[in-house]
């Protein structure tokens, strides 16, 4: 075993970077670690030495597999570097050059292959001397039974009710009419076409080399430090993790994590070794991390999932006497839903469940989105599907104006979800939506609140030419916490997109949130960035947690902070402050239109 993975990291350091490389073999009855896994809690160690299985450690994260020869490995080494990338789209080949030859298998999970619900193959990868290194092992003949007595069930497997490894596995061959040679040599045929390398006496002897440390006792047993506190969790999409910390006079002396995570980059320089030293409370871990993104080097953990990892969920703040809703219903608020409804339209009242929506539908006013209801991006405070969305509905710009009509509304309030997936990101989309309600509802003023369009201020300005009588475009929150709040979208760009706005002669209007860990002087200086860019109108209100799997909130702001929060504003100079613990983008924008109408002719 020690020896193909010294072929792999051989190929990635020493064969031209040209070419991309792989190759398939097999092994006597081997149980292979993950670089980050313990022996102790994978391995049946007494039944591996009474069966002759070889115990061994790779440099790639995942779980630990059984392999024997009815198991085919494949290596594929690639210059290619976007790891997690290369990843989805290595297994999807791999898939599609099984499907090919006859047996139907998909993907599932982080890294699984599977057949009838059962898993026939796993993958993992690391990077090594510039190189990407993806392998995965494939049951085909494979002694399954073997493999239960020699792997011990995880966590993960145990919270999802299955007892064995043996349950959840199946071997490819049972569905194919190949022998395991001749279905090898078809895959070897479909990846590699009839190129082949032969490796020289000097390039074995580089190998030889390269299996030595593969091959020590250190390697594969020595991951077993010192700690003072462990703490493990299961998280989707990352894997079974497990913090293992010294902790001494309150602080990290050491630290490491084990389980079958993903490495994409290096763990101890990127993210461990900044906690050494380190005091073991959350507040300060979060402060020496603030400029670490864990995402690129555990692939998909994040900052919250870490810090949930080391200390539990943070403390729960419970919501105070002021955030009750009155969410009865009447005959308008009927009304407003049966226009909504009928039509099949999208509303940020309830995709975003915003707090004020009994009251404004009982008052006949709703907030319509367009563009669908899947947003391409997934921002953490936000409770949008995310996702690939549908095709635009050409419909819907006439189905709106109707609406509107509808609900005979002086005041209509459009958004839209973010479409990255269109080459112009929905502005078209956009500009047909207001010609159509101006067309059916010439009397209705309209306000717009956009997306920021990636920063395509050619784009920006399809929307404007349509000249809305109000252009909205929300910061979210102060300049520190945008990146952990939003998706793609920041506080730069955002504050571009208004200057622009009011550049071309329109009233620029934004919103933040409040209760996510700002600071006064946070709030202070970003009213400060508004009014430079000559932002007329703000709304302020309290950030409300959708469900746990949204950042929490950290405060809930008094209303008397709000108050104060809209005197400084406006004494700023922001021609508007809306503020309180309700207040949303569009809360009560029919109110306080005309202010928008007499700034417009200043």
């Amino acid at each position: 075993m020690p020896f193909y993975f010294a072929v792999e990291e051989y190929v990635a350091s020493h064969l031209p970077t040209t070419d991309d490389y792989f190759m398939i073999w097999q092994v006597e009855p081997t149980a292979m670690l993950g670089r980050n896994q313990l022996l102790d809690n994978e391995v049946n160690e007494q039944y591996c030495q009474e069966h002759g299985v070889h115990i061994y450690r790779r440099k790639s994260g995942g779980g630990t597999i059984y392999a024997d020869l009815g198991c085919m490995q494949f290596s594929y080494i690639t210059r290619k570097g976007n790891v997690s990338d290369l990843f989805t789209s290595y297994v999807d080949r791999i898939v599609a050059a099984i499907n090919s030859l006859g047996v139907a298998v998909t993907t599932a999970g982080r890294n699984d292959i599977v057949t009838d619900g059962r898993k026939v193959a796993g993958a993992a990868f690391y990077r090594y001397g510039g190189r990407s290194v993806l392998h995965n092992s494939l049951l085909y003949c494979t002694n399954l039974d073997a493999l239960a007595s020699c792997l011990k069930p995880s966590k993960k497997l145990e919270s999802k009710g299955v007892k064995s490894n043996r349950q959840r596995v199946a071997n490819l061959g049972d569905y194919s009419s190949c022998t395991l040679q001749d279905f090898a040599e078809k895959m070897r045929r479909l990846m590699c076409g009839d190129e082949q390398i032969t490796l020289s006496p000097a390039d074995m002897q580089g190998v030889a080399e390269l299996e030595k440390p593969l091959a020590s006792r250190e390697f594969i047993y020595d991951n077993s430090p010192s700690y003072t506190v462990k703490r493990s969790l299961i998280l989707k999409d990352v894997g079974e993790i497990e913090a293992r910390v010294e902790v001494k006079a309150g602080k990290i002396q050491h630290i490491n994590l084990v389980g079958d995570y993903f490495l994409l980059g290096d763990l101890d320089h990127e993210l461990l070794n900044r906690l050494h030293g380190v005091a073991y409370d959350r507040e300060a871990v979060a402060a020496a991390l603030e400029d670490v993104d864990p995402g690129k080097v555990i692939r998909n953990l994040s900052i919250n999932q870490f810090l949930r990892l080391l200390f539990g969920r943070p403390p729960h703040v419970p919501k105070p006497e002021w955030l009750k809703i009155d969410l009865t219903s009447s005959q308008r608020t009927q009304h407003t839903t049966g226009a909504i409804s009928k039509r099949h339209l999208n509303t940020i009242c309830t995709s975003g469940l915003c707090p004020n929506k009994a009251e404004c539908w009982k008052a006949g006013t709703a907030t319509l989105m367009i563009g669908g209801n899947i947003c391409t991006r997934n921002c953490r405070f936000c409770n949008t599907p995310s996702g690939r969305p549908l095709p635009l509905d050409p419909r819907e710009p006439e189905r709106v104006a109707q609406a509107v009509a509808e609900l005979k509304l002086k005041h209509a309030v459009i958004t839209s979800v973010d479409r990255d997936d269109l080459p112009d990101l929905g502005a078209a989309h956009w500009a047909r939506t207001i010609r159509a309600i101006r067309e059916l509802n010439p009397t209705t003023t309209i306000e717009v609140l956009i997306p920021d369009f990636q920063g395509r201020m050619d784009l920006v300005d399809m929307v404007l030419a349509e000249h809305p009588y109000i252009v909205g475009h929300n910061i979210e929150t102060v300049r520190r916490l945008t990146p952990t709040v939003r998706r793609v979208a920041t506080y730069e760009q955002s504050l571009a997109v208004l200057k622009h706005i009011t550049q071309r002669g329109f009233v620029a209007k934004t919103g933040i949130m409040l209760g996510l860990g700002e600071t006064q002087q946070e709030v202070e200086h970003t009213i400060d960035d508004l009014v430079a860019v000559g932002c007329k109108v703000l709304t302020i209100g309290q950030y409300l947690q959708p469900t746990m799997h949204h950042i929490a909130v950290q405060e809930y702001i008094k209303p008397s902070k709000f108050a104060e929060y809209k005197q400084i504003g406006e004494a700023k100079g922001i021609e508007q402050v809306v503020s309180g613990p309700f207040v949303r983008s569009s809360y009560h924008a029919e109110k306080y239109k005309d202010l928008h109408k007499s700034a417009q002719s200043e």
